[in-house]
């Protein structure tokens, strides 16, 4: 994967977070998720890993923020992670913006093409190792709030719903 897919716009909280040895390597601009289940309150798992294709979705992931560093690894000739602390921009639901590529850069490069995507539901698309705003379904975790037509971008917003835990069955 790629340095800088995603820019975090305005206020955002840089947070401290784990991350497990032989995790998969995550670079600074990439979006991070939390994947536990609980039992008796008790969370299954205490790190964070890079988000996969088509997430993060309301009701099923737990979408932590942008990671600010570099995951750690052994060596500079070694891509193997090593335990540690890393620290992410966690998003404001529906109020930090985050910026990125469309999947498809012929939707967003005309300034009528961009605005008919504004308050449209996205999750992140992972394609040839970057990651690319796509369409998602109503229960995608974004939502379009402006655009940069020259770059075929667009910014959006995180849903507090896919900013909090999942699998409340209480």
């Amino acid at each position: 994967m790629a340095k800088f897919d995603v820019k975090v716009i305005g206020q955002a909280s840089r947070q401290p977070f784990r991350v497990a040895a032989s995790a998969t390597r995550g670079y600074v601009g990439e979006p991070m998720i939390v994947v536990p289940t609980y039992t008796a309150g008790v969370s299954s798992v205490n790190t964070i890993v890079v988000l996969t294709d088509d997430l993060p979705v309301i009701g099923t992931d737990q979408f932590v923020g942008i990671a600010a560093k570099d995951m750690e690894v052994t060596s500079p000739t070694d891509a193997t992670i090593v335990a540690h602390r890393t620290v992410v921009d966690v998003p404001y639901a529906n109020t930090t913006r985050m910026e990125a590529k469309v999947t498809t850069a012929s939707t967003a490069d005309t300034e009528s093409e961009a605005i008919g995507l504004l308050f449209d539901i996205y999750v992140f698309d992972l394609i040839s190792s970057t990651y690319t705003w796509k369409p998602g379904t109503d229960a995608g975790g974004f939502t379009a709030r402006w655009y940069d037509v020259v770059g075929s971008k667009l910014q959006c917003v995180a849903d507090a719903r896919v900013l909090t835990r999942v699998d409340i069955t209480a």
